[in-house]
């Protein structure tokens, strides 16, 4: 029950709601734009630049909310990042963007080809899957903000524009009609004073004509047109780099951590297990077999050190085997010989901390083991979902935890050419660092209880002696200690009660 009710809060705890706990998402925004010369409202025309004008908005946006972390970078430091891991998405605004939204507002007024200002949403699915869900729906609502706010200036530019071209168009018809009327005044002078009534009266005829035609020659923007310009934005999200077959859609890397971790786990316990067994401190029971060995009490540091030592040297091969079968079933494996240490490592380190606690908790240190590795490991291992999407408590763990590490590794192998700075290096420092401590707090815990509380299966300090009673149902003898009895077998004479 204790384990159901921790497991289920920690782990959907952790992981159930990741927009619920962004904080400091790793998104960049590249703005490559050159400008272009936008008509103004005075008739003439003035430099613009609408992709500084986006990533302005972006900056503002990001330093008012802690969801993200979003970097003003250039499309060199954006790809360093970008094949590091370091980034889910970056935003790229092209050179030809202010050009292409003018060519949007002249394409309006005339049948000038134009061409939609584009930007490229960039995503790494190596970084994880979800990550990249993630980092498009966080990036999309600004971008579709940042489309209505240039699309509000995008209307009153182009209504500029046509109100300038009206004015030209009435302008040149006014022209006209002044050279006539010249002409015509010219005409009516020669003539009589009833020539030069009707000149007057067709004048004032003509009086609101260039108004008229102006409205139905001059260029407008139809209701289509203003639309597109009301949401001028067309977005393109495409992967930085596309995933190999065989990645599990990048979430390989994860599946081999995870591989890495129940094999320490489980094999460990198993290990633990028969040599216990083998020392007398519990049955040795295979299949129908069962058989109770002579007890061997040996210090609790010495009894960690060999099963561990045991599992480590168990590790190497099973490391190979292990990088032997995922590239035969189709993973990519890049630097194999970089994955094979990495997993001796890995499986290392998790043993060392599954016996440790074995070793201070007795049978006890099984359970912690899974809640420690596998209950705490998964919402903080940062690959379902980025530890920038999970609660605070599993971003202050993360560190202390091997899976977390373990992932870092295998990630920057498989998927980002084992660069140190993709996880390695800190990966690497992460899982020699628990495994030292394992053994250590191991080594000094079994130290201490072998001197306070006796070796295991001997009688500890304090102990009251034990004394023999004859069953009367069968010759085997038992020991009582505190009255109560243990039950000792043929195979195992020395056996006591501590």
């Amino acid at each position: 029950m204790v384990l159901a009710v921790l497991g289920t809060a920690l782990y959907l705890g952790g992981l159930s709601n990741p927009a619920g706990h962004l904080k400091d998402f790793p998104v960049a925004i590249v703005n490559q734009d050159r400008g272009a010369d936008v008509p103004s409202d005075g008739g003439g025309t003035e430099q613009q630049n609408y992709g500084q004008r986006i990533e302005d908005e972006f900056a503002t946006e990001a330093g008012q909310d802690e969801r993200l972390d979003l970097r003003q970078l250039t499309w060199d430091e954006a790809r360093e990042q970008l094949e590091r891991g370091e980034l889910f998405a970056v935003v790229v605004i092209p050179e030809s963007f202010s050009e292409d939204t003018v060519s949007m507002v002249k394409g309006s007024l005339t049948q000038e080809s134009a061409a939609q200002p584009e930007i490229t949403l960039y995503t790494d699915p190596q970084a994880g899957s979800l990550g990249t869900r993630v980092a498009t729906e966080v990036v999309q609502p600004g971008l579709d903000e940042a489309s209505s706010g240039m699309g509000e200036s995008l209307v009153k530019s182009a209504e500029s524009a046509q109100q300038q071209a009206y004015d030209q168009v009435l302008s040149e018809l006014e022209s006209q009609q002044d050279q006539q009327s010249e002409q015509l005044q010219r005409s009516a002078a020669r003539g009589g004073p009833a020539v030069q009534q009707f000149a007057q009266q067709v004048q004032q005829a003509q009086a609101d004509t260039p108004q008229q035609v102006a409205d139905q020659l001059a260029p407008k923007v139809s209701s289509v047109s203003t639309d597109l310009l009301r949401d001028p934005l067309n977005v393109v999200t495409q992967p930085y780099q596309e995933l190999e077959e065989g990645t599990a859609l990048g979430m390989g890397a994860f599946y081999y951590a995870i591989i890495l971790l129940v094999i320490g786990l489980s094999g460990s316990i198993a290990v633990n297990v028969l040599m216990d067994a083998r020392a007398g401190m519990a049955p040795l029971e295979m299949g129908p077999s069962f058989r109770d060995l002579p007890r061997v009490s040996l210090p609790r540091w010495l009894t960690f050190l060999i099963k561990w030592g045991l599992f480590t040297v168990a590790a190497a091969p099973t490391s190979a085997l292990m990088l032997w079968v995922a590239s035969g079933v189709g993973m990519p494996v890049p630097h194999g010989v970089a994955l094979f240490f990495a997993g001796w490592l890995s499986l290392s380190a998790v043993s060392a901390v599954v016996l440790a606690l074995i070793t201070l908790g007795g049978s006890a240190g099984m359970l912690l083991s899974m809640i420690y590795l596998v209950f705490m490991g998964l919402p903080s291992a940062g690959a379902v979902v980025p530890l920038q999407a999970v609660p605070d408590f599993f971003r202050v763990i993360a560190p202390l935890e091997p899976l977390h590490h373990i992932y870092m590794m295998v990630r920057s192998i498989l998927y980002f050419d084992a660069h140190a700075d993709a996880g390695l290096q800190s990966g690497v420092i992460g899982v020699s660092l628990i495994l030292v401590i394992a053994v250590l707090v191991a080594l000094a815990g079994g130290w201490v209880y072998d001197r306070k509380f006796g070796r295991r299966g001997s009688r500890g300090p304090g102990k009251h002696a034990a004394h023999r009673v004859q069953s009367p149902a069968t010759d085997a003898a038992a020991v009582v200690t505190g009255g109560q009895p243990a039950v000792k077998s043929g195979e195992n004479p020395n056996a006591v009660l501590s």
